[in-house]
């Protein structure tokens, strides 16, 4: 059984060497994303302390590194985001659907990562358009939230968008219209040429080559580019499902690595055609490569909101949520450390490992220094003047100082 962290441990153990090999093309935020990894809860970028009020044990625990990119991190990023997306879903059913690309395009991508934005924008436009087709007086207006991926299950480079779908939409006159049959036909068609169409408004240079390309994917893919939407969400356990699964998420979780010797890297995925379970062997190097090529630039959105489920909609008030507000809030305040870890392996990591009693939090230490000590320190600074003072007063009062003007600062 693979070890814990190995995805730290490839990087630890190779991270340097793959830096000297590519030495000039790894790209800023690669480099940020990966040393936060690399250092993620090490006690030198600072801890919390926990004590023990009955025997005096302390415990630290480092700071996380908060990167999408961390393995643990990421996880937890996923889940916040997982249920946040949850909670917002109204009670309708939802569709999951998967928007893709010819793999002609998906070099644009990687060229100018930029485009990744018109990922989610075009194919949203997609089912909107469709909507508003429905009725042109009524407008329908559907709720949508889109994840960017550009991995595909083997690591390499394969852009594409997942989608959750309200099967229905809001009018102008009506409050809500169910929507049994979406067409799939007319789907790929206006995604096809909406993103082909974006593409070539904002390429920077190329675009007689691509206005080629274009014209050959029109009379190649006569349908328009592939779209899936099969995955019909009809309740809260579904929908948080679905959104866990394809949330902005790290490229590859642990427990598909099965081998890593330290110069190979042995990985497991499921064949998307058929199913089948496809076991790869590769150079560490080459694995590195692969997993950092999916590292988003900073502050780049993974997900977006469109329809209804949009930040600023005059619909955002008028339906009941999937999921209770309440329950949502519930989950939100018992999201922590603690609790995750009680939840997951069933121990309390603030049970003194001496004595068994609950730890308290006692201090938090950033780059070595004390925050309780410089609390104090501000504090006793503060009121020293007011102390000053006080007895200065007290002096006066008891008659001890008479007659004459003492300074009250020193």
């Amino acid at each position: 059984m693979i070890m814990q962290g190995v995805i730290k441990q490839i990087f630890v153990d190779n991270w340097e060497k793959f830096s000297e090999i590519y030495k000039g093309k790894i790209r800023a935020n690669i480099s940020r994303e990966v040393d936060k990894m690399i250092n993620c809860k090490s006690l030198d970028n600072g801890f919390i302390e926990f004590k023990c009020e009955n025997c005096g044990h302390i415990k630290r625990v480092g700071f996380s590194c908060k990167s999408r990119f961390c393995t643990s991190c990421g996880k937890k990023k996923s889940e916040e985001w997982s249920d946040e997306m949850v909670a917002r879903l109204i009670n309708s059913k939802h569709r999951h659907m998967v928007f893709t690309i010819p793999q002609e395009l998906r070099i644009y991508f990687a060229r100018d990562r930029k485009l990744l934005s018109l990922l989610p924008k075009c194919s949203a436009k997609a089912i909107m358009s469709w909507f508003r087709d429905l009725n042109k007086k009524e407008c329908f207006t559907p709720g949508i939230i889109s994840v960017i991926h550009t991995f595909g299950r083997d690591l390499k480079w394969n852009p594409h968008v997942h989608l959750i779908v309200t099967e229905g939409g809001a009018g102008e006159i009506t409050i809500w219209r169910n929507t049994k049959h979406i067409n799939y036909t007319a789907l790929r068609k206006r995604w096809q040429k909406i993103l082909l169409d974006e593409i070539g408004i904002n390429l920077k240079s190329g675009k007689k080559e691509f206005k080629k390309l274009k014209n050959k994917l029109y009379k190649r893919l006569e349908n328009g580019f592939y779209v899936y939407g099969k995955g019909e969400i009809k309740t809260a356990k579904q929908a948080g499902k679905y959104v866990g699964r394809y949330t902005a998420r790290p490229a590859i979780a642990e427990s598909r690595i099965i081998k890593y010797d330290g110069k190979k890297v042995t990985f497991r995925y499921e064949r998307h055609e058929d199913g089948e379970e496809v076991v790869e062997e590769i150079d560490v190097i080459d694995f590195i490569g692969r997993v950092i090529r999916h590292i988003p630039e900073k502050n780049f959105k993974m997900i977006r909101y469109y329809g209804i489920y949009a930040k600023n909609t005059r619909h955002k008030n008028k339906f009941f949520k999937l999921v209770n507000e309440k329950v949502a809030e519930f989950k939100r305040k018992i999201n922590n450390w603690q609790t995750r870890i009680l939840l997951t392996f069933g121990v309390n990591p603030l049970k003194c490992e001496k004595c068994g009693t609950q730890m308290k939090f006692h201090d938090i230490y950033y780059k070595n220094v004390s925050v309780r000590e410089k609390f104090k320190e501000k504090i006793i600074g503060e009121n020293k003047i007011k102390i000053e003072e006080i007895m200065y007063n007290y002096g006066v009062i008891k008659g001890i100082i008479r007659d004459k003007i003492e300074p009250l600062y020193v």
